[in-house]
């Protein structure tokens, strides 16, 4: 099956911001979210995992549970950013054909991303709540906030790549770490936006239990490939290599 072809910004009347938001949402509503429907059910476990363990100061079990049920959550999670990078591209084609493609092609990275990164934020997050518990002081708790939006910051640089990108593991934290630093207003707009969705929702969880039905996870993943996509588009030009028939596979 030939590749789908590509349509570039330029055909779409070069929106930007919010507009441009809003034409994706409403051009490719189904396709988000129909793949966020599917990252939110197997980020479920993940989260049950947290709560349950989070709060007995349970480490070990926590970790361990972190490992595979973040590889779970990854996986999809990262199918859903490859639907969203699609439709920031303005690409065509099947959303089954795309998804189950994408399926192939990530799931052993993203498995490894979320195994990787899935603990690795849970032990923040424990430390963090261990923290405020013991009422520790102000700058051991500022110390691990800040340790959690860096941890967030760089994860997120890193899983851009993996939809679009086939590099060695060394390359992709380098480049990770090069876009977090180069990018890092946009990188840390993406974070709050993460934050700040989630804390609805832990805050608000009868109000907005409706919305979380239909905007699940597309929503912040949208806002953030959203802020983080131009960064990665103007390094690697993965476009214009799509246009050519080639596969991106630059070095920062």
């Amino acid at each position: 099956t030939p590749p789908p072809a590509l349509c570039t910004r330029k055909d779409s009347g070069e929106k930007k911001g919010l507009a441009r938001i809003l034409e994706i949402v409403v051009r490719d509503f189904w396709q988000l979210l129909g793949s966020g429907l599917i990252a939110t059910a197997a980020a479920l476990p993940y989260g049950l995992c947290i709560m349950l363990f989070l709060p007995s100061n349970a480490l070990g079990p926590l970790i361990l549970s972190c490992v595979v049920t973040g590889a779970l959550a990854s996986v999809f999670g990262m199918n859903l950013l490859d639907t969203i990078l699609r439709c920031l591209r303005d690409e065509a084609g099947f959303w089954s054909f795309q998804y189950k493609k994408s399926l192939k092609n990530n799931t052993l990275p993203a498995a490894l991303f979320g195994a990787v990164f899935g603990p690795l934020f849970a032990v923040d997050l424990a430390g963090l709540s261990l923290a405020v518990r013991r009422g520790q002081s102000v700058f051991q708790v500022e110390f691990l906030v800040i340790s959690i939006i860096f941890l967030l910051g760089f994860a997120l640089n890193l899983a851009i790549q993996i939809p679009l990108m086939q590099l060695p593991v060394s390359a992709l934290l380098k480049n990770a770490f090069l876009l977090f630093r180069g990018n890092l207003g946009c990188s840390l707009m993406a974070v709050a936006a993460l934050i700040g969705y989630a804390a609805l929702f832990v805050l608000l969880p009868a109000t907005l239990s409706f919305l979380l039905i239909v905007s699940n996870l597309w929503l912040p993943m949208l806002t953030v490939a959203f802020l983080l996509y131009g960064c990665v588009e103007r390094n690697f030009s993965i476009e214009s290599r799509i246009l050519q028939g080639n596969d991106p596979d630059p070095f920062l």
